[in-house]
């Protein structure tokens, strides 16, 4: 007769160790399911954003912005979760702007800024001037980057996005990532002291 405790001695019914399939049989938790309308609201002003700082001209912002969505409307389905909605998202407006450059390199527009100046309080003139001009130089400084990089500098340093997200968007070491943000801060940093905006 099998000892109290043996191994021999222990419930079937305890998960796991009767069936010893039960482990792999457990439930998988379901991928996060997303409303449309809810991301297109959420997320619109994020990837107008990205797709002026990804070298969308402003008068193509719109057009692009709308096949980022046509294609979101097609894929959310396919949402795994495994990586942020946002990197995700990242990823389609980073194909768009791709196509959409293509498309507009025969026509080069003069710099416009990233943004209206944001509604402050009555803001004099000359605040309105340094904003634009400022945001106009972090658009120049985007443009002169390569592709890697102005992905790291639109997520990392304008969105917020960790740098553990953009890591496996890009294929690359996550300390990889924090070495070109540093040097991209650096980089900006110097950029903008040599046109001397005022910060």
């Amino acid at each position: 007769m099998p000892a109290a405790g043996s191994a021999e001695g222990r419930s079937s019914d305890e998960p796991g160790r009767g069936d010893p399939l039960a482990a792999r049989d457990a439930p998988v938790p379901a991928p996060p399911s997303f409303d449309f309308p809810a991301v297109y609201a959420q997320e619109f002003d994020f990837a107008c954003r990205s797709l002026r700082l990804l070298g969308v001209p402003t008068e193509g912002i719109e057009d692009a912005a709308q096949d980022v969505f046509g294609i979101v409307s097609r894929r959310l389905a396919e949402f795994d979760g495994r990586a942020s909605l946002r990197t995700w998202l990242f990823a389609i407006v980073q194909r768009v702007a791709a196509n959409q450059r293509r498309t507009q390199r025969r026509k080069q527009q003069p710099l416009q800024p990233l943004s209206p100046s944001a509604a402050a309080s009555d803001p004099s003139p000359e605040d309105c001037a340094r904003a634009a001009q400022a945001a106009s130089l972090v658009q120049r400084f985007c443009d002169g980057l390569d592709v890697g990089r102005r992905t790291v500098f639109v997520l990392a340093l304008m969105e917020d996005v960790p740098a553990r997200e953009i890591a496996p968007l890009l294929g690359i070491p996550l300390f990889t990532v924090y070495s070109r943000i540093r040097s991209l801060r650096e980089q900006l940093q110097r950029f903008l002291e040599l046109h001397e905006v005022e910060k």
